[in-house]
């Protein structure tokens, strides 16, 4: 599977060569997102529909700041910076762009709509943070996800998938920490969008 990997700054503004990351005073954050993860179809299509829900977030993570877990381990976030949506409806969108160019499934849509399919995909997300908390002057950004797929009709579980993923931000500034985010969260859609794969493929097979 294979991602094509780009990165959107909705609005951004300039920020001096001497302020400090997390110490910015500008009075209107930066907006950021990121892009859909597209991953190549590998299976064949198959009939289910698979219905995602809204991902679940740990604590301290459903918000639209962007997370960062300091050196001496407490949490904070980036001064004047946000996402374009708060994270779970954020990850949301990308997590269903994804599936869908990965899945065998005939469909994949959103547990919003009025239709069923035969699948549901339950997801968490259980980091997604810039972690300075190894003592470097570069953060690691960690994406990890968990869920669970099941047969709403029969309220049963058939598989748990999960995916996870780190990037090293290239420098301590604010465009290089969200495209680690990318790239981490790249790896992570990638992995959760392959074991769905698996499962589905392993449950539609003659």
């Amino acid at each position: 599977m294979i991602f094509k990997r780009s990165l959107i700054v909705l609005t951004s503004l300039a920020l001096s060569a001497c302020s400090g990351l997390l110490q910015s005073r500008l009075p209107e954050p930066d907006v950021y997102t990121l892009t859909s993860a597209s991953v190549e179809q590998a299976m064949p299509v198959h009939d289910p529909v698979l219905v995602v829900a809204r991902p679940t977030v740990r604590a301290g993570l459903d918000t639209d700041r962007l997370a960062v877990t300091r050196e001496d381990r407490r949490s904070d976030v980036y001064a004047d910076a946000r996402w374009a949506a708060p994270l779970p409806k954020m990850v949301e969108g990308l997590l269903l762009d994804a599936l869908r160019s990965a899945t065998p499934a005939r469909a994949v849509i959103s547990d919003h709509g009025a239709f069923r399919g035969r699948y549901l995909l339950q997801t968490e997300i259980t980091e997604f943070t810039a972690d300075y908390s190894g003592g470097g002057k570069v953060p690691t950004v960690r994406v990890s996800l968990r869920g669970e797929l099941g047969v709403p009709g029969e309220r049963r579980l058939v598989a748990t998938v999960a995916g996870t993923g780190t990037a090293i931000a290239r420098l301590d500034q604010r465009h290089e920490v969200v495209a680690a985010y990318q790239a981490a969260w790249e790896s992570a859609a990638s992995q959760l969008a392959r074991s769905v794969d698996v499962a589905i493929e392993g449950l539609e097979r003659p």
